[in-house]
């Protein structure tokens, strides 16, 4: 079986075992101004036909129903929990139902930056740092018709050190994805703080670089010459598109990321030949939680505060220790220590 098949089929399967969950106690404000630091700029590959959008916008058009038939859709789930005055708990599943119709409506995405929205997930890691996670939304998954399905979540996750200064970025790719393919910081194509990510056309797999084979990306990776390329530019975090919103944890998701407790999957089956099913949502997949490095582990919801201190001099890089006597910017402490 070809690799790229494999992949399709190991995404599109839910984890046996439930990932952890995992947070910072911030504020809304603090969390925010964390997350939009090194929210990333994308770079959209020409020829895509998916565009991204947000969950609302796609909610907009159809009910997003489980591709398992196992839940509500999205929609009645949502609605259900409003009546029930609950964040899900004790909402039944329902009887397997009817096969879930295909909203294909949504399927091309929104084509207005206004409607790309990157839900951002902030955890501590048991080192002392940060990692912020980044995930995208594309209502469909357009890739060599067998690999086609509705709903599908990217991610890439940046990894700060204890002083807050940025390490470097891993990069969600197909099964590769909790949480990818790591690069360090300097190595990394940038504007500002920001890192950028090409965005595989129809895939959506995340690279750091270009690359042109199964996936195709933009050819370059410099933001100044992606139009001329016929690449579509995302900055995440400008006024332009539609900003970053932190989701909170999965027991208590923040306002406009409710949806991250559903189960289901994101979709119907599009057609027969269909390998793999729709993917669940970013807070019930592999990656989530996932601190990646061997012997870093993420730490779980509640068990990290954040202290801002002074800094001076410029942040550690590739996980170098930071110069001696140069204070740290942020200390990250467990409770009780």
């Amino acid at each position: 079986m070809a690799p790229w098949i494999v992949a399709v089929l190991v995404a599109s399967v839910a984890p046996a075992v439930q990932p952890p969950d995992c947070g910072l106690e911030l504020s809304a404000d603090a969390a925010h101004a964390l997350l939009a630091r090194h929210a990333p700029l994308v770079l959209i590959a020409p020829g895509e036909r998916a565009w991204p959008a947000s969950v609302a916008w796609a909610l907009a058009r159809g009910p997003i129903p489980d591709g398992a038939r196992s839940f509500p859709s999205l929609a009645e789930w949502l609605r259900m929990e409003v009546s029930a005055g609950t964040a899900g708990e004790g909402v039944p599943s329902p009887v397997r139902g009817p096969r879930p119709r295909p909203t294909p409506e949504a399927w091309p995405g929104s084509r207005s930056p206004l409607d790309w929205i990157v839900y951002g997930h902030a955890y501590g890691a048991e080192d002392g740092g940060v990692l912020l996670q980044y995930w995208f939304y594309y209502p469909f998954n357009d890739f060599y018709t067998l690999g086609d399905h509705e709903g599908d979540w990217e991610h890439v996750t940046v990894r700060l050190g204890p002083d807050l200064g940025p390490l470097g970025a891993w990069y969600a790719q197909h099964d590769e994805n909790a949480p990818g393919e790591w690069s360090g910081w300097s190595a990394l194509e940038r504007e500002g703080d920001h890192p950028v990510v090409l965005s595989a056309r129809g895939s959506h797999a995340s690279f750091p670089e270009p690359v042109d084979g199964l996936d195709v990306t933009c050819p370059g990776r410099d933001p100044a010459g992606a139009a001329a390329r016929g690449c579509a530019v995302w900055r995440s975090w400008d006024a332009s598109a539609g900003g970053v919103v932190d989701v909170g944890t999965r027991a208590h998701p923040e306002p406009r990321a409710e949806f991250l407790r559903w189960p289901g999957r994101w979709g119907a089956r599009t057609h027969v030949a269909q390998l793999g099913g729709s993917p669940p949502g970013p807070a019930h997949q592999p990656g989530w939680c996932s601190a990646g490095l061997p012997g870093l582990r993420a730490a779980p919801a509640g068990a990290w505060r954040l202290e801002a201190v002074a800094r001076k001099g410029p942040p550690a890089d590739e996980g170098a220790p930071a110069a001696e006597g140069s204070p740290a910017r942020h200390r990250i402490t467990t409770d009780g220590r």
